[in-house]
């Protein structure tokens, strides 16, 4: 029964390509599933319309639409300090190089953006059929709500944020070293990522000294509480890196400079005035709340007796120590974005530990994930996703949709 049900996911891709991406999400772990999913991701960011001024997709949209850099010229100046990363302009290069149109930019965003996002729920979902519950459905939504497939507007940031999801997952819980060169690529599609990926992988390198495989450490504990009392004492501030200019190379250090500057500082502190900006910093804080509270839950549990398994337990304690760093970024410019990551990684957590710990509590506190998410779920899935895409998204055909942008010029607003 469950095989016919995807064996129309294809053929309804055709005639609804809205429909046949929820019925993929039902079987995620099924390679056609993945090929829905990844397809339908591509189609999305071929959907952006570029009718909202305030939005990251109408900017990239504007950036390509006025830039024509060859491939020599983007590295060029990425060389010399000129731009932060490489990901965009190469995007830029290989659209301009077949097609003018930013719709084909952004279907190629979305297919990267796609093929992680389906890998991260993939990592997610990596247990058995009968322990799929409406309980791990509900952190499986939560989690995808994090970081959602619109989420392609911005092209870098998300993109390398879902990346870095599921290199961390496949070095930390699954100890595939591989994974950690596509951590490193993170920081060519956004730069900021350069003060999160070092320490990552000094964590995972010397992680049998850091980490106890049978507790968390008391450190740990005490660095996540500092982080998360300090977060709420700084803004989006900025820091002082000029102590860096002696240890790196010239080029890494102007771009640390760009990064760090007043002009980007203030440039973000101009966005975080629009009225969606401070509803989104109320809810994050709620789920920054929500989030602590289940984490005390955990941490009393354990000590009341409920035992962790060693891959379990000791990527416990990196969560909560990665909580704890990205608290702190969050007085660098964007840096508390990281926050992103650091919710996925502890929600993944949280459906293995479901698993072991079926309690009535647990299970309350996995439903109260729904409110504490709401904006999430309802504001930047919901609203965005119908104010920056065409309409035709969700509920025309794949002829239709593909007609409606062919022949697509960029309007200036």
């Amino acid at each position: 029964m469950q095989k016919r049900k995807i064996d129309l996911e294809l053929p309804l891709f055709l005639l609804w390509p809205f429909g046949s991406f929820l019925l993929a999400l039902r079987s995620i772990p099924s390679r056609k599933s993945g090929f829905i999913y990844v397809l339908f991701t591509t189609l999305f960011g071929y959907a952006f319309s570029f009718t909202t001024i305030s939005a990251d997709s109408y900017r990239v949209a504007w950036g390509f639409t006025n830039s024509h850099y060859t491939i020599e010229k983007i590295f060029f100046n990425y060389s010399i300090g000129a731009i932060t990363d490489v990901y965009k302009s190469l995007m830029y290069s290989l659209t301009h190089s077949f097609s003018e149109n930013p719709k084909v930019l952004f279907a190629l965003f979305g297919f990267v953006f796609g093929l992680f996002s389906y890998t991260s729920l993939k990592l997610l979902l990596d247990i058995k059929w009968k322990q799929r519950d409406k309980f791990v459905a509900i952190i499986a939504l939560v989690y995808f709500a994090s970081n959602a497939i619109i989420n392609i507007n911005g092209a870098r940031f998300y993109t390398a944020a879902i990346i870095a999801l599921c290199a961390i997952i496949n070095l930390y819980y699954y100890n595939r070293k591989i994974w950690s060169i596509a951590l490193v690529a993170t920081i060519f599609i956004h730069f900021s990522y350069l003060f999160i990926v070092p320490v990552i992988l000094l964590f995972y390198f010397f992680k049998s000294a850091l980490f106890n495989y049978k507790k968390t450490p008391t450190w740990i504990y005490l660095s996540f509480y500092i982080g998360f009392f300090l977060s709420f004492l700084s803004d989006t501030n900025l820091l002082n890196f000029d102590f860096l200019s002696g240890i790196l190379s010239t080029s890494v250090a102007d771009k640390v400079e760009l990064y760090n500057s007043s002009e980007l500082s203030e440039r973000y502190e101009e966005r975080g005035e629009t009225f969606f900006h401070t509803v989104s910093r109320s809810f994050s804080t709620i789920v920054k709340v929500y989030l602590f509270i289940i984490v005390l839950y955990i941490k009393r549990r354990l000590k009341n007796g409920v035992v962790l398994g060693e891959k379990h337990q000791m990527l416990f304690s990196f969560v909560l120590l990665f909580f704890a760093i990205t608290f702190a970024l969050s007085i660098v410019p964007s840096g508390g974005r990281f926050i992103t990551i650091a919710n996925q990684l502890f929600l993944f957590f949280l459906v293995h530990y479901y698993l072991i710990d079926k309690t009535k509590n647990t299970k309350r506190l996995i439903v109260g994930l729904l409110p504490a998410f709401a904006f999430l779920l309802l504001f930047q899935i919901g609203y965005l996703g119908v104010v920056l895409t065409s309409s035709t998204i969700w509920y025309g055909n794949l002829i239709w949709l593909i007609y409606e942008g062919w022949d697509y010029t960029f309007v200036y607003l």
